[in-house]
């Protein structure tokens, strides 16, 4: 659990960057 959850807000946090750069 805690690692799934951890490796979501990785996801997160790399999708976050790649729209900020994106956009």
């Amino acid at each position: 659990m805690a690692t799934t959850k951890s490796f979501l807000i990785l996801i997160f946090m790399i999708l976050a960057t790649t729209s900020s750069t994106c956009a």
